[in-house]
């Protein structure tokens, strides 16, 4: 188990005139992992998604212990939903359903109209229940765009396609109003934002903002600077894992930057919020995304 502690020097941007501030957070690794994703504050303990293993992980703030095990699910995200668990399988183009326990009790693989979907991804809840989930599609700029956003009632009898030829739809999260989907598009390098209908449907797109008008690019970064994990905190602000230049945007409701998390893993995955709300942040990211086995970690980011 890795305890040490770096101290970071945390970036703050405020409006255009980019005015800066400087503001301390502590980054401590929590332990290693495989492509690790999808991190959820559940009953007390950390639970997390690794890729290659395609399994659930538990962390009790000592111990790493497997939740579930299924090595070809290629497990991308994780949701609480109506006291189970709900894990997007990347590679089996399904979702499956676990009860509190780990034990898989459902599976979704087509949505209502009998289609089937390509690499779910990530969830967020709707506010009544259900979630909202993006199927990303094939990960080639060159490809067909062939991403969506689609719903899962509470009651888990209907899954519906909302939106279709979203470029590489990753993470997503419902907006402080609880009136419009923001979804990343992640080979886009942008987030869009959906209005959400009085029945359910979404309305026209629009972009909510591109990566470049929010921050520069890191030196060095992967050339389509995705965002990855998307969250709206307890805070107010949206938490973008910024996959490619190793870090953390929050971003206030203006769309203007209000601090970088900085992390030594370049591809940073997703994002979520312990006990301590926005006091207490769980950043995954990884040092390789390209080569087996995908070595990671798990960090901890508190602030005073």
């Amino acid at each position: 188990m890795m305890r040490t502690t770096w101290a970071l020097t945390l970036l703050l941007s405020f409006g255009s005139l980019g005015a800066q501030a400087q503001s301390a957070g502590e980054l401590s690794p929590v332990t290693t992992a495989s492509y690790p994703e999808g991190p959820v504050w559940f009953e007390g303990r950390l639970l997390y998604v690794e890729y290659p293993s395609g399994g659930v992980k538990s962390w009790d703030g000592a111990h790493v212990t497997v939740f579930w095990d299924n090595a070809a699910c290629g497990a991308s995200g994780l949701i609480e939903y109506r006291h189970h668990l709900l894990v997007a399988c990347y590679d089996t183009n399904s979702i499956v359903e676990l009860d509190g326990t780990g034990h898989e009790v459902g599976a979704f693989t087509h949505d209502s109209q009998g289609h089937a979907f390509a690499g779910p991804n990530d969830f967020a809840a709707d506010g009544t229940g259900g979630v909202y989930l993006t199927a990303s599609g094939a990960y080639d700029s060159s490809a067909p765009i062939t991403g969506s956003l689609l719903h899962l009632s509470a009651d888990g009898q209907s899954l519906v396609r909302l939106a279709d030829t979203i470029h590489f739809p990753n993470g997503l999260t419902v907006d402080a109003s609880g009136k419009n989907v923001l979804v990343s598009e992640m080979l886009a390098g942008r987030l869009l934002s959906f209005p959400i209908n009085a029945d359910g449907s979404l309305g026209p797109r629009r972009v909510w903002a591109r990566m470049q008008d929010i921050v520069a690019p890191t030196v060095g970064a992967d050339a389509y600077n995705g965002p990855d994990g998307f969250k709206l905190g307890p805070d107010g602000n949206y938490y973008v894992a910024q996959n490619g230049s190793g870090r953390v945007l929050v971003i206030n409701p203006k769309r203007q930057l209000v601090r970088t998390i900085a992390v030594p893993t370049p591809y940073v995955t997703n994002i979520s919020f312990g006990p301590k709300g926005a006091d207490s942040v769980y950043i995954t990211g990884a040092f390789d995304q390209w080569n087996a086995p995908y070595p990671g970690v798990i960090y901890l980011w508190t602030q005073p």
